[in-house]
C-alpha cells in the first residue's frame, strides 16, 4: 500500500500570530501536511505550548519564537533563525494583527493609528523584505498575507484603523506579487469575513451581521486554514497577486 504523500512534506513555514485563533489553525493544518513550523507570537507561553502540542500530534519539528511583529529587527531575527534551524524557508504566513474597539475617527490618537499600522501592515513589509533574499536565491517561495473583508468594504462595526490597514495589505499583495513573480515566488492574500475568534469578539457583531451572510453562519478558523493550505501548496503554483475571499458570501466582488 502506498503511503499518502502530504502536501507540504519537507517544507518549512513561518506563521506569525501563531499561538491562538486563525494562526494556530494554520499551524495545525500545515503540520498535518508535513511542514516544519516556526511559530511566532508575542505570547511566548502560548506559542511554546502550541509548538509542543503540534510537534507531538503531527510528528514535525517546531520552533516557537517570541517576536514583536511591529519590529523590523524582530522580523529579520525570525526569518534568519528559521533558515538557521531548518536550513530552508518555503512559506511565510503574515497573520498577526490587532483590531481596536470602534470609535469615531476624530477620537483616534496618532499613536493608536501607528500601532495598528505597524502591527497589521508594516509587519508584512518587514517579514517579506527579510524573506526575499532567501526566496530569490532559491527561486521559489510562498507568501500569504491575512487581509480582511473589512479592507474591501470599508470596515465593520464602525472601526476605522483596521479596515484601512487591511486595505493596505490588499494593495501590498498585488505590488509585491508583480515584483517577485519573475523569481517564482507567489504572493497572495486571504480575506476572511466574520470568523469566530477571540479577536473578532471585540467588534461585537450585531445579530444583523449573521443574517446578512448568505451561508447563514459565522466562519470557523479551519475555513481560513484550508485556504492557507491551498495557497501554500503546489495546487496554487499559478496563483499570485490574488485575494481569496473566505466570507460566507457576505461580500461578493
Amino acid at each position: 500500500m502506498n503511503e499518502t504523500v502530504r502536501k507540504l512534506d519537507g517544507q518549512t513555514a513561518v506563521v506569525t500570530g501563531a499561538a491562538h485563533g486563525i494562526g494556530y489553525a494554520i499551524v495545525e493544518r500545515f503540520a498535518s501536511e508535513g511542514a516544519n513550523i516556526v511559530l511566532a507570537d508575542i505570547d511566548i507561553d502560548g506559542v511554546e505550548s502550541a509548538a509542543t502540542d503540534v510537534a507531538i500530534r503531527f510528528a514535525v519539528d517546531t520552533l516557537p519564537m517570541q517576536i514583536d511583529v511591529a519590529s523590523e529587527n524582530d522580523n529579520a531575527r525570525m526569518i534568519n533563525e528559521a533558515i538557521k534551524v531548518f536550513g530552508r524557508l518555503d512559506i511565510l504566513v503574515c497573520n498577526a494583527g490587532i483590531v481596536r474597539p470602534a470609535c469615531p475617527i476624530e477620537d483616534i490618537k496618532p499613536d493608536q493609528w501607528r500601532q495598528v499600522i505597524d502591527i497589521n501592515l508594516m509587519s508584512c513589509v518587514y517579514a517579506t523584505t527579510a524573506f526575499i533574499p532567501h526566496a530569490k536565491a532559491n527561486r521559489s517561495g510562498r507568501i500569504i498575507y491575512m487581509a480582511s473583508v473589512a479592507g474591501q468594504v470599508g470596515g465593520v462595526a464602525s472601526e476605522v484603523t483596521y479596515p484601512v490597514t487591511k486595505a493596505g495589505v490588499l494593495c501590498l499583495t498585488k505590488a509585491v506579487a508583480r515584483q517577485l513573480g519573475p523569481f517564482n515566488i507567489t504572493v497572495n492574500a486571504i480575506a476572511p469575513g466574520a470568523i469566530q475568534t477571540a479577536m473578532t469578539e471585540i467588534l461585537q457583531y450585531s445579530p444583523e451581521v449573521k443574517k446578512s451572510i448568505p451561508l447563514e453562519r459565522y466562519g470557523d478558523v479551519s475555513d481560513i486554514a484550508a485556504a492557507a493550505l491551498y495557497l501554500a501548496s503546489e495546487d496554487a503554483r499559478y496563483v499570485t497577486g490574488s485575494t481569496l475571499d473566505v466570507n460566507g458570501g457576505i461580500a461578493m466582488r
